[in-house]
């Protein structure tokens, strides 16, 4: 370090009210946490789960439901809410297949489907129909579905008819 190098650190430390010995013991100061603002609600947020409620991704999607005879009728993918978001209107159950291959998706409304607490206290879910019956039902067809359809359709009306070969 130069003369000049060192004179003009010495000054900015002196200026700042840091002696050589401070500067070479002591650790630089260290600010007490400032304190937080109490935390406080806004109108509508919940805060606390209320016992008497479930929550989608933890109680019932991807949860196995089950028939009046135990076996097993699939698992719920997803809810139907209302546009409003006031209430859920039915649930979406895939039935059928081996490991998502093959099955078809069911929706019915919610009071088809049976939510009590199990011995361990996890939510067990049933309902008073079977694997056979609901195979037996119209696949759910979803917005975005029906919409998809609509788009291949228009796809396959506006493309050209293909030539029959061996004709000009």
């Amino acid at each position: 370090m130069t003369l000049r190098t060192a004179v003009s650190v010495t000054a900015l430390a002196m200026a700042l009210g840091l002696t050589p010995q401070a500067m070479a013991q002591t650790p630089p100061a260290q600010r007490p946490p400032a304190a937080e603002a109490p935390k406080v609600p806004v109108e509508g947020q919940i805060v606390v789960q209320e016992p008497n409620t479930v929550l989608a991704k933890q109680d019932l999607i991807a949860q196995t439901v089950y028939a009046p005879d135990k076996a097993k009728i699939g698992s719920i993918s997803d809810l139907i809410l209302s546009k409003d978001g006031k209430s859920v209107e039915g649930f979406v159950i895939g039935v059928g297949g081996f490991l998502g291959i093959g099955e078809k998706s069911v929706a019915l409304k919610l009071d088809k489907l049976k939510m009590v607490s199990g011995a361990n206290g996890a939510m067990e879910l049933s309902m008073d129909m079977t694997k056979d019956e609901l195979s037996n039902t119209p696949t759910f067809k979803s917005r975005k579905d029906i919409e998809a359809e609509k788009v291949a359709e228009q796809r396959r009306s506006e493309q050209p008819p293909r030539p029959t070969p061996g004709t000009k």
